[in-house]
């Protein structure tokens, strides 16, 4: 099984639910994508983003910026964002599983811990243990524990780089980020007009280019700079990145059959 190839999915919040109300879930679209997925008969790691279930009360408690006692109930919902990420990641379970497809949840806040702001895997060879028996792994953004008694937040991007990084028995072929948008766009010279989808960026260009910044909305994680900022260390392992819009019909599928789609495709 050493080097054998997988993929890796990340399903933004924005794309299964509207942050602008909390805790909302676009069904059909998850309905949708969960069969996509199971028709690829791909092997894959499946994460998901926040979303309007974990965003609004990250924020709400400050959760990103650590532990402080002027916040009230902080710790109280360190707990609360973190069920509410487990509600999101149930709904998303049992899509898979009302279509007989066998998914494990991987509990994010028991997998990872941060020591001196670096961030260790402790779960790796349970997540490769569940890909050798065919199912599919989910992970998602959640709260993560410090071993100097704070906390934080793990995005999904975090967890890539950081599977990326620590997979020992499979080789990750490509990583796929499926958002609302076609890709990452390039500002035009005069108006929103004249803005063009960056279809193949090399990484050597990534921060030469003028990027149109995606709508933010309530994100904790830090929006297209953040996530540039994970595609670059994602780059260091020389695994290519397609970002693309998960809202259009059949673009996951394609995109982890290797079908040509229009989207911004990101090259080591």
């Amino acid at each position: 099984m050493v080097g054998q190839k997988l993929y890796i999915l990340k399903l933004g919040g924005s794309l299964l639910t509207d942050k602008q109300k909390p805790e909302s879930i676009r069904y059909e679209i998850l309905t949708r994508i969960t069969q996509e997925i199971i028709n690829t008969k791909e092997k894959l790691i499946l994460i998901h983003g926040g979303g309007s279930f974990g965003h609004p009360l990250a924020k709400k408690y400050k959760i990103f910026d650590g532990l402080d006692r002027k916040v009230v109930d902080q710790t109280l919902g360190l707990s609360r964002t973190h069920y509410a990420m487990n509600k999101f990641n149930s709904l998303i379970i049992k899509s898979f599983l009302d279509n007989n497809f066998p998914v494990l949840p991987i509990q994010t806040s028991s997998s990872f811990i941060q020591d001196s702001r670096q961030t260790f895997s402790q779960a790796i060879n349970i997540i490769e243990a569940t890909l050798d028996l065919d199912i599919m792994p989910i992970l998602y953004g959640d709260i993560l524990l410090s071993m100097d008694g704070s906390f934080s937040i793990i995005s999904g991007d975090q967890i890539i780089f950081l599977l990326c990084r620590d997979l020992k028995n499979y080789k990750v072929s490509k990583v796929i980020f499926a958002m609302d948008v076609d890709g990452i766009y390039i500002k035009g010279k005069k108006n929103e007009k004249d803005h063009k989808l960056a279809e193949i960026i090399h990484k050597k260009e990534l921060n030469d280019l003028e990027l149109v910044k995606m709508d933010r909305k309530i994100d904790v994680t830090g929006g297209i700079e953040g996530k540039i900022k994970a595609i670059e260390t994602i780059l260091e392992f020389e695994i290519p990145i397609q970002l693309i819009n998960g809202l259009k019909e059949g673009y996951i599928y394609n995109s982890l059959k290797n079908y040509s789609i229009n989207c911004t495709t990101i090259l080591p």
